[in-house]
């Protein structure tokens, strides 16, 4: 299956994070999140690189869909008309049924998760510390034992310090080398 991300609004900067943690997941069972999607970029590559794997990963997709207090959402003519989750759902139309929509909060999601039972999340909800505090405390006991959490925008302050405070040294931070993505093998 051919990607359909670059046709996608938004911002993704993640791929390897994505292709590592397809390629070290079991062929069957293995359950993935990525809290924050907005119009579907990031969500679409996963979906395909799942798809691609022949791979059976349940796949998560959790967002409220009503932006941020983020200039770029506050503008987007899509958060002003509360059509943001319609415009995700016609982007990922093509790799639907490889993701599991939540329209939710983050915190309201993990609910919906036994513990132990995650094997990769990917955290690029709100970006500020207490939203990144709230989603650590909320989604590390969901993981299982070897599992990998990421996120994006480490060079926000909050997501920086937030991780750092519960990571340490543990935290390995990829990207372009301006450090924007980072990772942690539990």
């Amino acid at each position: 299956m051919q990607h359909i991300f670059r046709s996608i609004p938004g911002w993704f900067s993640f791929a390897g994070v994505y292709e590592d943690a397809v390629s070290r997941a079991p062929r069957s069972g293995a359950v993935f999140v990525e809290v924050g999607a907005w119009k579907g970029k990031s969500a679409s590559f996963m979906a395909v690189t799942i798809a691609n794997s022949g791979k059976s990963i349940e796949f998560f997709v959790v967002d409220h869909w009503l932006g941020s207090d983020e200039t770029a959402h506050k503008i987007d003519a899509d958060v002003k008309s509360g059509k943001l989750f319609e415009v995700f759902t016609r982007n990922t139309k093509p790799v639907a049924k490889y993701m599991k929509p939540l329209r939710m909060s983050s915190a309201e999601a993990s609910d919906r998760f036994a513990d132990g039972t995650v094997d990769f999340i990917l955290l690029d909800g709100g970006h500020d510390y207490d939203s990144v505090r709230v989603d650590l405390d909320r989604w590390l006991p969901k993981m299982k034992p070897g599992g990998i959490v990421a996120g994006d925008d480490w060079n926000w302050k909050g997501v920086k310090t937030a991780v750092t405070e519960t990571f340490g040294d543990r935290v390995e931070v990829l990207g372009d080398g301006k450090g924007r993505h980072w990772r942690v093998r539990l």
